[in-house]
């Protein structure tokens, strides 16, 4: 495999075994020159093993496609995603393995697991390569396998892999001062062990003929001149927060800080047993959804995401939810009609179809990626193009790519479904993407020639990684944005956060090595000694409070419905209720359909509550045994501390069991196994 100049400057610390990251800027081939490590490095080790680590799951098919496929004449090369069989027999397949390709949770997960066809240690591997590694960082699973790795290179072991990582955009860490910049890329640097970030320095007129960067405009647009829409929205919410008799509830419809305040009375109302209020808060931030939608895509996505909300099954015994049914409807017809006056159309769609219509013009050659922030958004948009007559006939060949996490606000991708629109993508079958974050990193598309980030704001990592999917010489990298608003502020400002990255970073390179070898020691100590002192916080926390004096109430009519001994953990990870007499306090309803098998479980139905309807989680089959798997939030935790909602069920304060199999069966059916 031949490298390019620029390419052979990045990777030679590599190939000499020293720790490094190439930063390189998307689109030169970090990934070429990381599988010619791999070879090289393969070639001269007997007995190597390289693990590829990726942070997408898409990136996983990627990379055993395109890239290391070419180690395959010499080499066995495995790649295994959250989807494929191979993830519950891990280790077999590593020991089977020249290199392996897999999401960083996958090696983490067989890192920290008990089970012998899962288990590898991380002296398992000769060589690492993490790819966008400036996710190695805080609470990212890439930290967590390094703070793994720092630990046990700070108590003296020997044998642990060789590190590559590879980037395009360590970013500044929230910095806009150098010192803070430089600062920031030193962590990275501790947090990957890293010897030495390696560049194109003396090969950097080779590299910008090599790599084209697209020409960047700003698409502004003006607010709506009129919108009678949102207006009536607004009007609905100041009924809902007088029916509250709140003093002080904010007034800033339609912002990001008005969801985060309402999202924090829900939470206190909940905790208080203040059902009124709680449901109004869930109702009004539904409201402010609406409100969100109908300024990013159209009046019509807005009133159906609120008509929909409204469909799904209420506690119709409950008088708050009663007022709150009855609003809607006696101005559902209104808010109809005004959805569907075009004299307020968005200004935003005007512009993405001027756009869209310059580059589609000419059949053939357009390909292109939209960027927006939600799932929502993403289908919103497809949805309007194919409403929109200009735009039918003009060779668009367009779907939706979303992340493959579970929401419960829009349908989530499979991983399948994401691999099938990329390659048809990739082929041209498809020539535009309504994408969300999802697609910004790493998505390999070299005819790819138009990228327009449609009202969004986010931060220079964002901005670079979005950037580089535009590929193809002359291509255009499109800002869409209303004049003057937080969002191209914020972009110019990544601009300039993006200079000052490159100036931190020639800093870091240009630093004596002695001088740079004991300041990453010194962040490699603090980063240690702070996971551990956090570990033992954690670990004393889940010690607070007896599972017996804790009691689980539901968090729509505050019945209390279990007990914290109630609860068991299955594959330590899944949280159900042992206890048969639960049964009376919920119903099931639908069956739960996933795309993907799971080793001992299978789905069942969805569970909620008897009493109100609020739903709670799902049923799962384990081994032939029903088991209510309880989503933490749902529920208040009362202790003899306090009441408290929860995210996430790692933060309650008392521990909980691992499930045990045969116990359950001897106590349920009064046989001993």
């Amino acid at each position: 495999m031949e490298l390019r100049g620029y390419q052979r400057e990045a990777v030679a610390p590599a190939l000499r075994g020293r720790n490094s990251i190439i930063w390189l800027p998307t689109g030169a081939g970090k990934t070429r020159a990381a599988v010619h490590v791999c070879r090289r490095h393969l070639e001269s080790r007997r007995g190597g093993r390289v693990a590829v680590l990726v942070n997408k799951v898409h990136l996983v098919d990627q990379h055993a496609k395109k890239e290391f496929h070419v180690l395959q004449d010499a080499f066995k090369v495995t790649a295994i995603s959250g989807d494929s069989h191979h993830k519950s027999f891990f280790a077999c397949v590593v020991k089977q393995s020249d290199v392996v390709i897999c999401t960083a949770q996958i090696l983490q997960n067989a890192l920290v697991s008990g089970e012998e066809d899962m288990h590898v240690e991380l002296t398992d591997f000769s060589l690492l390569v993490i790819d966008e590694c400036h996710h190695t960082h805080k609470e990212a699973v890439y930290n967590k396998i390094m703070l793994n790795y720092l630990q046990r290179k700070l108590s003296g072991q020997q044998g642990l892999p060789q590190v590559l990582g590879l980037t395009a955009s360590p970013g500044t860490g929230g910095a806009t001062s150098f010192e803070g910049a430089v600062e920031h890329i030193l962590q990275i640097c501790a947090n990957l062990d890293t010897e030495k970030i390696t560049s194109a320095q003396e090969e950097v007129q080779h590299l910008r003929s090599h790599v084209p960067q697209p020409r960047k405009q700003y698409d502004l647009c003006q607010e709506r001149a009129q919108d009678p829409f949102g207006e009536q929205l607004k009007k609905m919410m100041e009924q809902i927060q007088q029916y509250m008799e709140m003093a002080s509830l904010p007034r800033d419809f339609g912002t990001q800080i008005y969801e985060q305040r309402i999202m924090e009375l829900e939470k206190r109302a909940a905790e208080t047993f203040c059902r009124k209020t709680r449901v109004c808060a869930l109702h009004l931030r539904k409201y402010n959804d609406a409100l969100l939608i109908n300024d990013t895509v159209r009046m019509i996505d807005a009133f159906q995401c609120l008509q929909q909300f409204y469909t799904a099954e209420r506690d119709a015994k409950d008088p708050t939810e009663r007022f709150l049914t009855t609003t809607f409807e006696e101005n559902r017809t209104s808010l109809q009609a005004l959805a569907g006056d075009q004299r307020y159309k968005n200004p935003r769609l005007g512009k993405l179809e001027e756009i869209l219509q310059e580059h589609f013009q000419p059949p053939g050659t357009a390909r292109g990626i939209v960027f927006t922030k939600t799932r929502q958004s993403a289908h919103s948009l497809l949805s309007w193009l194919q409403d929109t007559a200009t735009l039918c006939g003009q060779h668009i060949r367009a779907a939706v790519l979303t992340g493959a996490g579970y929401s419960n606000q829009t349908k989530h991708m499979t991983q399948n479904e994401q691999q099938d629109v990329i390659k048809l993508f990739r082929e041209g079958a498809l020539n535009l993407l309504f994408s969300t974050s999802v697609a910004e990193e790493g998505l390999d598309i070299p005819e790819c020639n138009i990228v327009v980030r449609y009202g969004l704001m986010t931060n220079e990592i964002a901005m670079v990684q979005a950037r580089g999917r535009a590929r193809a010489e002359n291509s255009v990298y499109s800002v869409l944005a209303k004049a003057n608003s937080r969002e191209v502020s914020r972009e110019l400002l990544n601009e300039n956060l993006v200079e000052l990255m490159e100036r931190a970073i020639r800093a870091v390179q240009a630093m004596p090595e002695q001088e740079y070898s004991l300041k990453i020691r010194d962040l490699q100590r603090v980063a240690v000694a702070s996971w551990l002192m956090k570990e033992a916080r954690i670990s004393e926390r889940r010690q607070l409070h007896d599972p017996d004096a804790v009691y689980l109430y539901c968090v729509n009519c505050n019945v209390a419905v279990c007990r914290g001994s109630d609860i068991r953990t299955v594959e330590s990870m899944h949280h159900v209720n042992i206890n048969p007499n639960f049964r009376v306090y919920y119903r099931v309803s639908v069956k739960i359909q996933f795309q993907r098998t799971f080793k001992d479980w299978e789905p069942g139905c969805r569970i909620m509550c008897s009493e109100c309807s609020q739903d709670w989680g799902m049923e799962m089959i384990y081994r032939q045994v029903k088991l209510p798997i309880l989503c933490i939030k749902n529920f208040v935790v009362e202790t003899p501390a306090e009441k408290r909602r929860y995210k996430k069920w790692s933060a309650v304060t008392f521990p909980v069991k691992e499930f045990d199999y045969l116990e359950y069966c001897s106590s349920t059916h009064g046989q001993s196994f």
